[in-house]
C-alpha cells in the first residue's frame, strides 16, 4: 500500500506541473548538447607497467547537484578499445572504429547523451590494452534539474580494480567498490604518444530524445523505473498498481519537458490508478473526479 509520504509527494508533483514546463524545457533543452572541454582531463590507467595486455575495470560516481541529476554528456576515449555502461546500462563502444593498436580511436573521443533517472549514478568503464601503451580519458557534463551543471573528467577520483579483469556485475550501480583503488594518473591532454585529441561528431540522440512517439512539444517520456522486490518474498494484490502508479509519478517527472496536452493524459492516468487503488472515498479526499 501507499505510505502518506508518498502520496503526498505525488499529489504535490500534480501542483508543481502547471508552473514548470517552459521553464525546465528551456533549462535542459532536448535537442543540444553541453559544451565539452578536454582542458582539465588527464589520462589514466592502473598504475601498472605499460604494455600489459588485457581488460581493466573503471567507475566513477556522478558528482550531485543541488537537484536531481537529469542527463549526463560524455566524451571517452581509450587506447586501445573501450566499452561503457551508464547507471548498468551499456551506452557504446569503439571497437567499431578498430580499436587496435595500428588504429586511430584513442585520437578521438566519442559523444554520448544520457538520460539519468537515479539518485546514484554511476559510470563504468571496461578498458582493453592490446599492446604498448594503455590509457582511457573523458570529460563530461552532469544537467540537473533546477538547470545547473557540473563538468567532471577522468582524474584521481576515478577508482579501479586494478590488475585484474573486470569483476563480474562491476557496472551496476549498486556494485561495491569499497576496496578499489583509485586510479594512476599518466598525464593530460598533449601526453605522448597520443597528441592531440579530437571530439568525433555527435550523432546520437541529446537527452530527452528518444525512438518513442513524439508530440508537437518534444519525445515522450523515458521508460519506466524497474520496481524493486517486496520484502522478503511477500505477495501484495496492489503490488503491480502500485508499480505503475510509480512509474506514472516518474513519467509526470519527466513530462515537464512535453506540452501540456500531454501532461494533462499522465495526470488523467495517474488518477485513474489512484482510484482503483483507494476507492470511492480515497477519491473524494484528493478531489480526483
Amino acid at each position: 500500500m501507499f505510505t502518506p509520504g508518498f502520496l503526498f509527494g505525488a499529489l504535490a508533483l500534480l501542483g508543481m506541473l502547471s508552473n514548470s514546463v517552459e521553464t525546465v524545457n528551456a533549462q535542459v533543452p532536448g535537442n543540444t548538447i553541453p559544451p565539452l572541454s578536454l582542458d582539465s582531463a588527464l589520462w589514466i590507467w592502473t598504475g601498472e607497467p605499460p604494455g600489459i595486455p588485457g581488460m581493466r575495470a573503471f567507475r566513477k560516481t556522478l558528482p550531485e547537484g543541488r537537484s536531481r541529476a537529469v542527463c549526463v554528456t560524455f566524451a571517452i576515449a581509450a587506447d586501445d578499445a573501450y566499452t561503457v555502461w551508464v547507471n548498468g546500462v551499456e551506452i557504446g563502444d569503439n571497437i567499431r572504429k578498430g580499436g587496435d593498436p595500428g588504429g586511430s580511436a584513442f585520437r578521438e573521443l566519442d559523444i554520448y547523451s544520457v538520460s539519468l533517472s537515479h539518485t546514484k549514478n554511476v559510470i563504468a568503464v571496461n578498458a582493453t590494452n592490446v599492446v604498448s601503451v594503455d590509457g582511457v580519458i573523458l570529460t563530461g557534463v552532469v544537467q540537473y534539474e533546477d538547470g545547473s551543471q557540473v563538468t567532471f573528467v577522468t582524474d584521481a577520483s576515478w577508482l579501479t580494480a586494478g590488475n585484474i579483469p573486470p569483476p563480474d556485475r562491476f557496472q551496476l550501480i549498486d556494485f561495491d567498490d569499497s576496496n578499489w583503488a583509485h586510479v594512476a594518473i599518466i598525464g593530460p591532454v598533449g601526453t605522448q604518444p597520443w597528441g592531440v585529441l579530437r571530439f568525433a561528431p555527435f550523432t546520437g540522440k541529446a537527452c530527452g530524445q528518444s525512438d518513442q512517439p513524439v508530440g508537437p512539444d518534444g519525445p515522450y517520456p523515458l521508460a519506466c523505473p524497474v520496481l524493486p522486490p517486496l520484502p522478503h518474498g511477500a505477495k501484495s494484490p496492489y503490488w503491480d498498481l502500485r508499480h505503475q502508479v510509480d512509474c506514472e509519478v516518474r513519467r509526470l517527472e519527466e513530462a515537464l519537458f512535453l506540452c501540456q496536452r500531454e501532461k494533462q493524459a499522465l495526470i488523467d492516468k495517474l488518477l485513474r490508478l489512484f482510484k482503483e487503488i483507494g476507492g470511492t472515498d480515497f477519491c473524494q479526499d484528493i478531489q480526483c473526479t
